[in-house]
């Protein structure tokens, strides 16, 4: 098989493979963008991966001089059209300065990751100059004065801004394109329709004119190594699926020939080269498809912890999605199945709301935080905004020199706030806006509708604490309010929780609402009566016992695409073995009972935030040298001679 990360292949007819900067136009290995000359109905002359809040991400390529491709790259383009999906409170905590911050830090996040996946062009950390593609000289285009030839560059200097009357670019989200040679009467392109633009501000598209944009507004950029297939995808394929392969819209896209090994039309389900097994029998195939989806599942776990540490933040928008599967060399002899690795390809775009004067942290999703089937219905990011009645009862100051507020909260909106719900309050008090973080308490309040508040410490000024204790017992009518459900590492548990049954129990007979409603209700089944002192598995084995309709609708026969008998996939992969894995299942999912490696969304035990993780990892990797024993030994026989010699020693 070929090395499908350094092997060098042809580009797919009827691409190019453009430089990114005219820059790069004169060295011999080149980071170019892959570009198809004539547009693609759907997907256009790019091909776009995928979106996030703040980001484009599109194909590229390591080419050199000759145009043949030695890696195929992604392409993350800063780009704020996201940000429209996202809430207002969102919004609210961010600004260019801090999009450009957590931009840095995520691209030194992806490095200390992957390290040389990522490849460094400064661009993580200074925006380049804007760029767009010509397509008939197959060369990046930088807009610029036609006359004097200079480059339209970002405008980050507040005092420039300022003036002209545009807003600061570290503390909004407008941004300004401008010529800085021209001194004080620069001309200036506003980047999107939403920004401010005064008389003579020429808009974005007249500089790119016909050319293909790519970086039209000088975004920072990013540069790392692509994974050619999905996560799910290199599921099904573990399963013995079959796989379309990848597409630029609704045209295939030949990229690499050995992941065309692995999306052709095939007769068996393994063919030579892809397991060990394929040729041993379905219940080889699915001793080798567990091993090796434990494996593919601990790499994602792992590499969820990894991200979270390195961003001092949760992720809140996991799913199979945010993971790409890498195909390493094979060597001769080992499959190339045996070589995929999961690399998380999206570390997602959790904000950290700026709540004032306060040390404690909470966390909301960016774009793209409503329902999912990877998020409980209490953690779907929907936050609930409303207008309330508001009566001060106390203002408390701490020695610490931190406020402390407690009063009364009524309000029309439906809601079911919990004591562990965060709600944003915006008071009226002393002619300015007063921001206050609160939980709320329903059960000390006298009437219905009503709710009894204790705000976060924070530290506010004198003056704004003074015009908060002048408002005691004042009502307050039409307080503006959010209501923000609890969510930080534990909601990545539960997702990686998800992520796992589409793993180990979907297939082509089985689907991922289903699947997932079973494993719940199998956790709670085993936590019936508090659970008990036995270990989890144990439980997990003897309902099994019990009922043998669970190992029909959550057994291992689910791990290949083709149906298993629920007694032949147990005679395969040994039940006090199963129970184990489904064990590591049942506890990924928080608010269960004891056996829940966290008790709530929030619940981080005290600890770091990635330390929710831990156990979960020691537990896949041990079980990932347990089913190793699978693939290497047969299991039916080695049970038949230890049960003989039981017999001959008279042991029970």
């Amino acid at each position: 098989m070929n090395n499908t990360n350094v092997n060098v292949r042809p580009l797919p007819d009827g691409y190019l493979a453009v430089p990114i900067d005219a820059a790069q136009t004169a060295v011999p290995m080149r980071i170019c963008a892959l570009v198809r000359r004539q547009a693609e109905p759907a997907g256009g002359h790019l091909v776009v991966l995928r979106h996030t809040m703040d980001a484009r991400i599109v194909l590229g390529c390591l080419a050199d001089a000759g145009g043949a491709v030695h890696q195929w790259l992604e392409l993350w383009i800063q780009d704020l059209s996201g940000l429209a999906a996202a809430s207002e409170l969102c919004r609210e905590s961010l600004t260019n300065a801090v999009l450009d911050q957590r931009w840095r830090r995520r691209a030194e996040a992806m490095a200390a990751l992957e390290g040389a996946a990522v490849i460094r062009t400064g661009w993580e950390c200074d925006h380049p100059r804007p760029v767009a593609i010509d397509l008939d000289a197959a060369a990046p285009v930088h807009p610029a004065d036609a006359d004097s030839g200079d480059v339209w560059t970002l405008c980050t200097d507040d005092a420039v801004l300022a003036g002209r009357g545009l807003a600061a670019y570290s503390g909004s989200l407008q941004r300004y394109l401008y010529l800085a040679q021209w001194g004080p009467n620069y001309p200036f392109a506003a980047t999107d329709d939403t920004a401010a633009a005064p008389a003579g501000c020429r808009p974005l598209a007249e500089l790119v004119g016909p050319h293909v944009p790519l970086n039209p507004a000088g975004g920072l950029m990013m540069v790392r190594a692509h994974g050619p297939v999905g996560y799910e995808t290199f599921c099904d394929l573990l399963g013995g699926g079959a796989w379309d392969g990848p597409l630029h819209g609704r045209l295939p896209l030949v990229v690499d020939p050995a992941v065309n090994a692995v999306s052709r039309d095939r007769a068996s389900a393994w063919p030579d080269g892809l397991g060990f097994l394929g040729a041993t029998g379905r219940a080889g195939r699915m001793a080798e498809a567990l091993h090796l989806k434990l494996r593919l599942l601990a790499d994602a776990v792992a590499q969820v912890r990894a991200a979270v540490a390195a961003l001092g933040r949760p992720i809140l928008s996991v799913t199979a999605d945010s993971f790409r599967v890498h195909l390493g060399p094979t060597g001769r002899g080992l499959p190339l199945l045996w070589t995929g690795r999961a690399v998380l390809a999206d570390p997602g775009d959790a904000v950290e709301l700026a709540i004032a004067g306060s040390d404690e942290r909470y966390f909301v999703p960016g774009a793209g935080g409503g329902m999912s089937i990877y998020r409980p219905a209490s953690a779907t990011g929907q936050v609930i905004r409303g207008t309330a009645d508001v009566r001060i009862r106390q203002v408390m100051e701490d020695a610490g020199g931190a406020m402390v507020l407690e009063g009364t909260f009524a309000t029309q909106e439906r809601m079911a706030a919990t004591p562990n719900d965060l709600v944003w309050v915006r008071l009226p008090v002393g002619g300015r806006r007063v921001d206050l973080c609160a939980h709320l308490e329903q059960q000390s309040a006298l009437a219905a509708g009503e709710w009894r508040f204790r705000t976060i410490r924070q530290r506010l000024a004198g003056d704004v604490v003074a015009a908060l204790g002048a408002a005691k017992g004042v009502p307050l009518s039409g307080v503006m309010f959010d209501v923000i459900p609890p969510m930080s590492s534990p909601s990545d548990l539960y997702a990686l929780g998800v992520l796992a049954v589409r793993t180990l129990l979907v297939n082509a007979g089985t689907s991922l609402p289903i699947a997932l409603d079973e494993t719940l209700s199998l956790a709670r089944q085993v936590q019936q009566g508090g659970g008990g002192p036995a270990p989890l598995a144990e439980r997990i084995a003897s309902v099994f016992a019990a009922d043998g309709r669970w190992a029909a609708s959550v057994g291992p026969g689910r791990l290949l695409a083709e149906p298993a008998e629920a007694g032949a996939a147990l005679e395969a992969i040994p039940l006090e073995l199963w129970a184990e894995v489904l064990a590591v299942l049942v506890a990924m999912f928080p608010g269960f009972g004891p056996d829940s490696r966290c008790a709530d969304l929030a619940d981080t035990r005290g600890g770091p935030l990635q330390g929710v993780f831990d156990a979960t990892i020691d537990q896949l990797d041990r079980l990932g040298a347990r089913t190793r024993s699978l693939v290497l030994i047969d299991w039916r026989q080695t049970r038949e001679v230890h049960d003989a010699i039981r017999r001959h020693l008279g042991t029970p």
